[in-house]
């Protein structure tokens, strides 16, 4: 059974969202848009850092009220069109695994990425369709809550567990490197309409053009991930 999906607006956990990121995220500079990076001064206390990003998040989403809401609209109607088409890939690709079970509620963001949160099922997406395209983000964190399922259940690995010998985040470039092999999946790709070619994260290069051409031979879950989980690539 496919997940219900909802989309909302939510000042209060953009603002917490916001707050995460700036205190634990790596890819600050991606996050925040330039005319607020200043809140990463060292001359603000975290107390007071909070107190602005609550204020500026709140001011954001007040100015572009009607555009958030035309925006997560419009993505609504647009994923609406293609989820059915996703959730059957998706199906194949994991050979039938359910979806875990989770409130599974996207949060329409004012900022530049997009993070989720496995065990609760919520994740971020852009609201902006000029820049962005808003169901290809949802269906990248959907992807992120799957694999993370399927590799505990299989594997017993989950996103923080490490490997010897292997980067901390190994698990973690596991998984955004296997999605950006999969959205560049004609498959894929032919479902989103996508022009461009996604890049891997940086760090992940090698790790993405191994696993394109391992994924290009055989399309088989198992047999793929078991290459990179039971270290054997």
């Amino acid at each position: 059974m496919k997940p219900k999906l909802k989309l909302a607006i939510d000042i209060k956990a953009d603002t917490e969202n916001a707050k995460w990121f700036v205190k634990n995220g790596e890819f600050i500079d991606w996050f925040l848009p330039l005319n607020f990076q200043y809140i990463t001064s060292k001359k603000f206390s975290l107390s007071e850092r909070n107190k602005v990003i609550a204020e500026y998040t709140k001011h954001i989403h007040k100015i572009n009220k009607q555009a958030i809401l035309a925006g997560v609209d419009e993505t609504r109607k647009r994923w609406m069109k293609i989820e059915n088409s996703f959730y059957d890939l998706a199906n194949n690709i994991f050979k039938g695994h359910p979806w875990p079970k989770g409130k599974y509620i996207g949060y329409a963001s004012i900022y530049l990425m997009f993070p989720r949160n496995i065990s609760e099922k919520t994740f971020y997406f852009p609201y902006s369709q000029d820049e962005w395209n808003p169901p290809g983000v949802i269906a990248h964190e959907l992807l992120h809550f799957i694999f993370f399922d399927y590799i505990k259940k299989k594997y017993g690995v989950t996103e923080n567990d490490e490997f010897k010998g292997k980067n901390p985040k190994y698990v973690w470039q596991v998984s955004e490197t296997f999605n950006t092999v999969i959205e560049n999946w004609k498959p894929y790709r032919d479902i989103f309409a996508t022009k461009e070619n996604y890049k891997p994260y940086p760090g992940c290069e090698k790790m993405f053009a191994t696993m394109t051409k391992q994924w290009a031979r055989k399309q088989d879950i198992e047999s793929f991930l078991d290459r990179w989980l039971l270290l054997e690539q």
